[in-house]
């Protein structure tokens, strides 16, 4: 892979990570928020909710940063 491609990976990845990351702050705040209201909940418990989401959320992360390098790979 040539320097740019590579730069351009590097990138993604800061991107995707940051997205997780932010998903997963908001979702795990919003659960925590609204099961304090709702009653008597934990911070395990709010990310054992928001796996769901938050997991499919980096799932896909990791597939669209795969894709994205192995169609740099291959392309060059």
């Amino acid at each position: 892979m040539s320097e740019k491609p590579k730069k351009g990976a590097k990138l993604l990845a800061f991107w995707l990570f940051g997205t997780v990351m932010v998903v997963f702050a908001a979702i795990t705040a919003y659960i925590l928020f609204i099961g304090r209201m709702a009653g008597s909940i934990t911070a395990m418990m709010a990310i054992k909710s928001g796996f769901p989401i938050w997991g499919v959320t980096a799932l896909a992360a990791v597939i669209i940063y795969a894709g994205y390098y192995f169609y740099n790979k291959n392309k060059n």
